[in-house]
Order: structure tokens, then C-alpha cells, then sequence
């Protein structure tokens, strides 16, 4: 089993020593078992958006033609669209890999 020694800002240990005394209670392994579980998951989601942005080569061409039946709307707006779409698609497709 490896260890790690982390300073973090004072604020941040309060707040994470509750959450994980709260989850955990307040026996020995507590901050550990909570610590674990936040790395997990931490790594698994920065490996995750890797992979969505491994996937989208060229933003433009990924968009290209989604939005051409949108009218009357400012660049601004299209965009802002254009990235919910682009979202809720890598969202859906991430989604269906992690069930397989």
C-alpha cells in the first residue's frame, strides 16, 4: 500500500476531515478510506475528460453543419449552443462506454 504527503490549504483539510468523518465516522482509517475514494475518483474523471478531448480533433469540423437550421441568433448564442451540444453528445458517448 503506497502513501502520499499532501499540503493543502487549511480551509480544504477542515472541510474534507468533516466530510469524511461524517461518511466514515470517527474511527481510525476514516481520512484514509475518504482519501482513497477522492483520488479515485478524481483520476478517474481527469482520465475520462482526456479521453473526450482525444476525441475531438477539430472543434469546427466536429460542429460544422449542427447549427445551420438556428437563425436569428448572435455568434455569441451559437456557440454557447454549440458547446451544450458538443457536452451532452461526449457525455452520452462516455456513458455508453462505461456500461459496456
Amino acid at each position: 500500500m503506497g502513501s502520499l504527503k499532501l499540503y493543502v490549504d487549511d480551509q480544504v483539510e477542515n472541510s474534507f476531515r468533516r466530510a469524511a468523518m461524517k461518511k466514515f465516522g470517527y474511527g481510525r482509517g476514516a481520512l484514509s478510506r475518504a482519501a482513497e475514494e477522492a483520488l479515485a475518483r478524481w483520476s478517474e474523471g481527469s482520465e475520462i475528460s482526456d479521453e473526450l478531448l482525444d476525441t475531438v480533433q477539430d472543434p469546427v469540423s466536429t460542429i460544422e453543419g449542427l447549427l445551420k437550421h438556428v437563425k436569428g441568433v448572435s455568434s455569441v448564442d451559437l456557440q454557447k449552443q454549440a458547446s451544450k451540444i458538443r457536452a451532452k453528445r461526449t457525455i452520452a458517448k462516455s456513458a455508453s462506454s462505461a456500461s459496456r
